[in-house]
Protein backbone atom coordinates (compact mmCIF):
# COMPACT_ATOMS: atom_id res chain seq x y z
CA UNK A 1 0.00 0.00 0.00
CA UNK A 2 1.39 3.26 -0.76
CA UNK A 3 1.57 6.27 1.28
CA UNK A 4 -1.17 7.91 -1.13
CA UNK A 5 -3.42 5.38 -0.08
CA UNK A 6 -2.90 5.40 3.61
CA UNK A 7 -3.69 9.03 3.72
CA UNK A 8 -7.65 8.77 3.54
CA UNK A 9 -7.33 6.87 6.70
CA UNK A 10 -6.27 9.55 8.65
CA UNK A 11 -9.83 11.29 8.57
CA UNK A 12 -11.49 9.27 10.13
CA UNK A 13 -9.26 8.46 12.83
CA UNK A 14 -8.37 12.44 13.78
CA UNK A 15 -12.60 12.64 13.81
CA UNK A 16 -12.96 10.07 16.70
CA UNK A 17 -10.13 11.84 18.16
CA UNK A 18 -12.09 14.93 17.97
CA UNK A 19 -15.14 13.45 18.85
CA UNK A 20 -13.55 11.78 21.94
CA UNK A 21 -12.04 14.55 23.33
CA UNK A 22 -15.37 16.68 22.56
CA UNK A 23 -17.45 13.97 24.69
CA UNK A 24 -14.85 14.11 27.62
CA UNK A 25 -14.88 17.32 27.69
CA UNK A 26 -18.81 17.51 27.96
CA UNK A 27 -18.43 14.62 30.91
CA UNK A 28 -16.38 16.62 32.83
CA UNK A 29 -18.38 20.15 32.40
CA UNK A 30 -20.94 18.44 33.43
CA UNK A 31 -19.87 16.73 36.48
CA UNK A 32 -18.06 20.12 37.54
CA UNK A 33 -21.52 21.32 36.96
CA UNK A 34 -23.54 18.97 38.92
CA UNK A 35 -20.84 19.61 41.68
CA UNK A 36 -21.56 23.46 41.86
CA UNK A 37 -25.07 23.23 41.77
CA UNK A 38 -24.93 21.60 44.69
CA UNK A 39 -27.03 18.73 42.79
CA UNK A 40 -25.47 15.48 45.28
CA UNK A 41 -27.30 15.14 48.24
CA UNK A 42 -24.54 14.90 51.33
CA UNK A 43 -26.65 13.90 53.87
CA UNK A 44 -26.13 10.75 55.32
CA UNK A 45 -30.09 10.32 55.72
CA UNK A 46 -30.32 9.33 52.01
CA UNK A 47 -27.95 6.87 52.01
CA UNK A 48 -26.33 5.74 48.68
CA UNK A 49 -27.78 4.70 45.53
CA UNK A 50 -27.55 1.17 44.98
CA UNK A 51 -25.15 1.98 42.17
CA UNK A 52 -22.75 3.98 43.90
CA UNK A 53 -22.58 1.87 46.88
CA UNK A 54 -21.95 -1.35 44.53
CA UNK A 55 -18.83 0.81 42.95
CA UNK A 56 -17.61 2.19 45.80
CA UNK A 57 -17.30 -1.23 47.40
CA UNK A 58 -15.85 -2.65 44.27
CA UNK A 59 -13.41 0.44 44.48
CA UNK A 60 -12.26 -0.61 48.44
CA UNK A 61 -11.84 -4.12 47.31
CA UNK A 62 -9.81 -3.44 44.60
CA UNK A 63 -7.62 -0.44 46.23
CA UNK A 64 -7.22 -3.21 48.91
CA UNK A 65 -5.97 -6.10 47.07
CA UNK A 66 -3.44 -4.17 44.75
CA UNK A 67 -1.73 -2.42 48.24
CA UNK A 68 -2.21 -5.82 50.48
CA UNK A 69 0.74 -7.39 49.35
CA UNK A 70 2.52 -10.54 50.88
CA UNK A 71 3.72 -9.48 54.53
CA UNK A 72 4.88 -12.63 56.47
CA UNK A 73 2.02 -14.05 58.57
CA UNK A 74 2.15 -14.91 61.84
CA UNK A 75 0.19 -18.07 63.95
CA UNK A 76 -3.17 -16.78 63.62
CA UNK A 77 -4.53 -19.61 65.46
CA UNK A 78 -2.47 -18.76 68.77
CA UNK A 79 -5.31 -18.36 71.41
CA UNK A 80 -2.94 -15.34 72.97
CA UNK A 81 -3.48 -13.11 69.53
CA UNK A 82 -6.87 -13.84 69.29
CA UNK A 83 -8.01 -12.87 72.91
CA UNK A 84 -5.58 -9.53 72.84
CA UNK A 85 -7.41 -8.92 69.53
CA UNK A 86 -10.51 -9.54 71.04
CA UNK A 87 -10.24 -7.42 74.24
CA UNK A 88 -9.43 -4.55 71.90
CA UNK A 89 -12.74 -5.27 69.47
CA UNK A 90 -14.79 -5.31 72.71
CA UNK A 91 -13.69 -1.72 73.73
CA UNK A 92 -12.57 -0.34 69.70
CA UNK A 93 -14.86 -1.98 66.97
CA UNK A 94 -17.92 -3.61 68.85
CA UNK A 95 -20.18 0.47 69.33
CA UNK A 96 -19.75 0.47 65.17
CA UNK A 97 -19.18 -3.25 64.06
CA UNK A 98 -21.47 -5.05 66.85
CA UNK A 99 -20.53 -8.46 68.71
CA UNK A 100 -21.82 -11.35 69.54
CA UNK A 101 -24.76 -10.78 72.04
CA UNK A 102 -24.45 -6.47 71.33
CA UNK A 103 -25.62 -4.58 68.67
CA UNK A 104 -23.99 -1.43 66.56
CA UNK A 105 -24.64 1.57 68.62
CA UNK A 106 -27.59 3.93 66.89
CA UNK A 107 -25.03 6.28 66.29
CA UNK A 108 -23.04 3.54 63.76
CA UNK A 109 -26.39 2.78 62.24
CA UNK A 110 -26.98 6.30 61.43
CA UNK A 111 -23.08 6.83 59.53
CA UNK A 112 -23.01 6.51 55.41
CA UNK A 113 -22.01 3.90 54.73
CA UNK A 114 -23.22 2.12 57.42
CA UNK A 115 -20.25 0.26 59.55
CA UNK A 116 -20.51 -3.72 58.08
CA UNK A 117 -20.62 -6.22 60.31
CA UNK A 118 -17.71 -8.87 60.17
CA UNK A 119 -18.71 -12.02 60.73
CA UNK A 120 -17.65 -12.61 57.33
CA UNK A 121 -14.30 -10.54 57.12
CA UNK A 122 -12.17 -13.74 57.59
CA UNK A 123 -14.01 -15.16 54.39
CA UNK A 124 -14.26 -12.28 52.15
CA UNK A 125 -10.11 -10.86 52.55
CA UNK A 126 -7.45 -12.65 52.79
CA UNK A 127 -5.32 -12.30 56.25
CA UNK A 128 -2.78 -9.44 54.18
CA UNK A 129 -5.78 -7.35 53.15
CA UNK A 130 -7.44 -7.65 56.71
CA UNK A 131 -4.09 -6.51 57.76
CA UNK A 132 -3.85 -3.33 55.51
CA UNK A 133 -7.30 -2.01 55.90
CA UNK A 134 -7.08 -2.28 59.57
CA UNK A 135 -4.06 -0.62 59.56
CA UNK A 136 -4.64 2.21 56.92
CA UNK A 137 -8.29 2.27 57.37
CA UNK A 138 -10.57 3.26 54.54
CA UNK A 139 -11.39 6.87 53.21
CA UNK A 140 -14.78 8.68 53.44
CA UNK A 141 -15.89 5.95 55.99
CA UNK A 142 -15.58 6.26 59.34
CA UNK A 143 -12.79 3.29 59.33
CA UNK A 144 -9.72 4.92 60.88
CA UNK A 145 -6.09 4.15 60.30
CA UNK A 146 -4.34 2.39 63.38
CA UNK A 147 -3.22 4.60 65.81
CA UNK A 148 0.29 3.52 65.83
CA UNK A 149 1.01 2.51 62.93
CA UNK A 150 4.71 0.90 63.86
CA UNK A 151 2.79 -2.10 66.14
CA UNK A 152 2.37 -4.57 63.81
CA UNK A 153 1.87 -7.35 66.77
CA UNK A 154 -1.38 -5.47 67.99
CA UNK A 155 -2.89 -5.33 63.82
CA UNK A 156 -2.73 -9.11 63.59
CA UNK A 157 -4.16 -9.71 66.57
CA UNK A 158 -6.97 -7.78 65.61
CA UNK A 159 -7.01 -9.90 61.93
CA UNK A 160 -6.57 -13.60 64.71
CA UNK A 161 -9.44 -12.16 66.08
CA UNK A 162 -11.56 -11.15 63.00
CA UNK A 163 -10.34 -14.39 61.83
CA UNK A 164 -11.93 -16.61 64.54
CA UNK A 165 -14.54 -14.36 65.20
CA UNK A 166 -17.67 -16.10 63.23
CA UNK A 167 -16.86 -18.77 65.96
CA UNK A 168 -17.97 -17.18 69.12
CA UNK A 169 -20.93 -17.40 70.82
CA UNK A 170 -22.32 -14.74 73.38
CA UNK A 171 -21.01 -16.44 76.00
CA UNK A 172 -17.55 -17.60 74.39
CA UNK A 173 -17.19 -13.89 73.34
CA UNK A 174 -17.63 -12.00 76.91
CA UNK A 175 -15.56 -14.63 78.55
CA UNK A 176 -12.88 -13.83 75.64
CA UNK A 177 -13.44 -9.87 76.40
CA UNK A 178 -15.01 -9.73 79.94
CA UNK A 179 -17.52 -8.16 77.85
CA UNK A 180 -20.67 -7.37 80.51
CA UNK A 181 -23.23 -6.48 78.23
CA UNK A 182 -22.07 -2.32 78.16
CA UNK A 183 -20.22 -0.19 75.81
CA UNK A 184 -16.81 0.06 76.84
CA UNK A 185 -16.87 3.34 75.90
CA UNK A 186 -19.23 4.39 78.85
CA UNK A 187 -18.39 6.67 81.00
CA UNK A 188 -16.64 5.25 84.58
CA UNK A 189 -18.59 5.14 87.84
CA UNK A 190 -15.30 5.96 89.79
CA UNK A 191 -15.09 10.02 90.44
CA UNK A 192 -11.53 9.98 89.21
CA UNK A 193 -12.29 7.77 86.14
CA UNK A 194 -9.63 5.01 87.31
CA UNK A 195 -12.10 1.55 87.40
CA UNK A 196 -9.82 -1.43 87.80
CA UNK A 197 -12.61 -3.54 86.36
CA UNK A 198 -11.39 -1.78 82.97
CA UNK A 199 -8.22 -2.38 83.23
CA UNK A 200 -8.82 -6.38 84.35
CA UNK A 201 -10.44 -6.87 81.07
CA UNK A 202 -7.27 -7.40 79.71
CA UNK A 203 -4.51 -7.45 82.11
CA UNK A 204 -6.92 -9.85 85.09
CA UNK A 205 -7.90 -8.56 88.45
CA UNK A 206 -4.78 -9.90 89.88
CA UNK A 207 -2.79 -7.44 87.59
CA UNK A 208 -0.80 -10.62 86.27
CA UNK A 209 -2.09 -10.13 82.29
CA UNK A 210 -5.02 -13.28 81.42
CA UNK A 211 -2.54 -16.34 80.63
CA UNK A 212 0.65 -14.06 79.29
CA UNK A 213 -1.85 -12.09 76.36
CA UNK A 214 -1.31 -8.70 78.05
CA UNK A 215 1.90 -7.48 80.37
CA UNK A 216 1.59 -8.36 83.43
CA UNK A 217 1.17 -5.34 85.72
CA UNK A 218 0.96 -6.34 89.60
CA UNK A 219 3.35 -5.28 91.93
CA UNK A 220 5.21 -2.54 89.01
CA UNK A 221 6.55 0.50 90.67
CA UNK A 222 4.66 3.69 90.32
CA UNK A 223 7.04 5.69 88.28
CA UNK A 224 7.56 3.09 85.93
CA UNK A 225 3.98 2.89 85.45
CA UNK A 226 2.74 6.96 85.35
CA UNK A 227 5.78 6.91 82.77
CA UNK A 228 4.43 4.40 80.53
CA UNK A 229 1.14 5.92 80.79
CA UNK A 230 1.83 9.13 80.42
CA UNK A 231 3.98 8.07 77.25
CA UNK A 232 0.57 6.13 75.62
CA UNK A 233 -1.32 9.21 75.94
CA UNK A 234 1.08 11.50 74.19
CA UNK A 235 2.16 9.21 71.78
CA UNK A 236 6.21 8.53 72.69
CA UNK A 237 5.09 4.91 73.60
CA UNK A 238 3.04 3.64 70.54
CA UNK A 239 0.07 1.35 71.00
CA UNK A 240 -3.42 1.41 69.34
CA UNK A 241 -4.05 -0.53 72.28
CA UNK A 242 -3.27 1.59 75.09
CA UNK A 243 -3.52 5.04 73.56
CA UNK A 244 -7.28 5.56 74.00
CA UNK A 245 -7.47 4.18 77.09
CA UNK A 246 -4.09 6.54 78.28
CA UNK A 247 -6.24 9.58 76.65
CA UNK A 248 -9.02 9.31 78.95
CA UNK A 249 -7.21 9.12 82.27
CA UNK A 250 -6.70 12.37 83.70
CA UNK A 251 -3.31 12.36 85.74
CA UNK A 252 -4.79 12.31 88.90
CA UNK A 253 -6.62 8.71 87.54
CA UNK A 254 -3.08 7.63 86.11
CA UNK A 255 -1.56 7.93 90.01
CA UNK A 256 -4.60 6.10 91.76
CA UNK A 257 -3.85 3.17 88.93
CA UNK A 258 -0.23 3.08 89.58
CA UNK A 259 -0.91 2.86 93.47
CA UNK A 260 -3.50 0.30 92.88
CA UNK A 261 -1.65 -2.36 90.50
CA UNK A 262 1.46 -1.38 92.65
CA UNK A 263 0.26 -2.75 96.06
CA UNK A 264 -0.59 -6.09 94.28
CA UNK A 265 1.54 -9.05 95.01
CA UNK A 266 4.56 -9.52 92.45
CA UNK A 267 4.92 -12.67 90.45
CA UNK A 268 7.57 -14.46 91.30
CA UNK A 269 10.52 -14.07 88.36
CA UNK A 270 8.52 -11.32 86.64
CA UNK A 271 10.42 -8.45 84.77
Amino acid sequence: MTLVERQPLRHPLRLLVLVGGGLALVAVVGVCLFVWLGLFDVAATTGHSWPVAMLLHYTMERSVAVRAGDPPVPNLSDPRLIMRGGAHYASGCAPCHGAPGELASPIAQGMTPVPPGLYSAGRQFTPAELFWIVKHGVKMTAMPAWPAQERSDEIWAMVAFLRALPGYTTPAYAALTGWSGASFLQPSAAPSGFDPASCARCHGADGRGRDGAFPDIAGLDIATFVAALHGYRDGSRPSGFMQPVAAALSDEAMGEAANYYAALPRQAGSL
